[in-house]
């Protein structure tokens, strides 16, 4: 299983180690997840995705989805269970 921290920022992305809130942008916390690596590829595919069409300043709506995708993918695979139901409060 690896380890990593969901940011939510300006973009959603992961990151190795947990960093303390330092940009009054985040939306939430780091949601650290264990998730196998073969998640981890997805995730990153989802991510360079949203951020390809955020770089060709696509509608919102799309980024969006993308990060809806991404969201129900990492869902089960949050350690803490009040981060599990926050993402699903995201994804609906």
């Amino acid at each position: 299983m690896i380890r990593k921290y969901l940011i939510f920022g300006k973009q959603v992305f992961l990151s190795s180690t947990r960093r303390e809130l330092q940009l009054e942008q985040e939306v939430h916390s780091p949601i650290e997840i264990k998730m196998p690596v073969e998640v981890l590829w997805k995730c990153n595919e989802i991510l360079k995705d949203a951020e390809y069409l955020q770089s060709v300043n696509e509608d919102q709506n799309k980024i969006k989805d993308r990060y809806k995708v991404l969201l129900k993918l990492v869902t089960p695979y949050a350690v803490l269970e009040k981060d599990r139901i926050w993402l699903l409060e995201q994804d609906s």
